[in-house]
């Protein structure tokens, strides 16, 4: 049986300054440090109107009268992409501010040092039209993933330097980062997806010899009541 796809479109208007009555899509990159280089600065600061239990890690609400929490974050998503295999790549688009582009982008033009990514982490969250209100829809079930670069003659690493605007209207500007990551060798995550408040699926990623993993015909899915 063919694995079970998890892409999501995020939007990045929503991710940096959200109407609160469209309920799009969003999400961030909460860490990443690998490449040999040191970890990326959490430099972009967001803040969105999420009820009490719903939050990016390390977000704080501003008042106890209103659902608004604040944060810093390495990136934007505007999309995440996994087929679905315990060996497949995680790709993510996100934008990120200029000083982390341009330090990222300083090691696509050169050779790298190692494609080795120590630490990545996102946070999508989703909004349930049945229930109306937002769930956690993607992230790894521990505090952050490792592994590699994909593409070995071609790691997958690419920047592009051309500003774009934040939203409509605001003169803040923020730069493209593509990233896709393959588990290290040995190595095995949990990776939490969920398409309602309701319901959520742990998926497997990466492989440790000696262990059997679930198969796509087996997700394990929990359902909070």
């Amino acid at each position: 049986m063919a694995t079970i796809p998890f892409d999501y479109e995020c939007s990045r208007s929503a991710g940096f300054l959200m109407n609160p009555n469209e309920h799009e899509r969003f999400g961030y990159v909460t860490a990443l440090e690998g490449f040999g280089a040191p970890e990326s600065v959490k430099d972009l600061e967001v803040a969105v109107p999420l009820a009490v239990g719903v939050a990016p890690p390390g977000f704080q609400r501003t008042s106890a009268d209103k659902p608004v929490v604040v944060g810093k974050v390495v990136g934007v998503i505007e999309k995440f992409e996994w087929a679905g295999g315990v060996g497949d790549p995680l790709t993510l688009e996100f934008y990120a501010s200029q000083a982390n582009a341009m330090q990222l982008k300083s090691l696509q033009q050169r050779q790298l040092r190692t494609t080795k990514v120590k630490t990545l982490a996102w946070w999508i969250a989703g909004y349930d039209q049945e229930t109306k209100r937002w769930f956690e829809q993607a992230r790894p079930i521990r505090d952050a993933v490792s592994g590699t670069l994909a593409g070995r003659e071609d790691p997958r690493l690419e920047v592009d330097l051309n500003p774009v605007s934040v939203a409509d209207g605001i003169d803040v500007h923020v730069y493209k980062v593509l990233l896709s990551v393959v588990p290290g060798a040995n190595m095995q995550y949990s990776l939490h997806f969920a398409n309602s408040a309701a319901t959520k699926m742990v998926r497997p990623w990466g492989i440790v010899v000696g262990t059997q993993t679930p198969g796509p015909e087996q997700p394990q899915y929990v359902t909070r009541k």
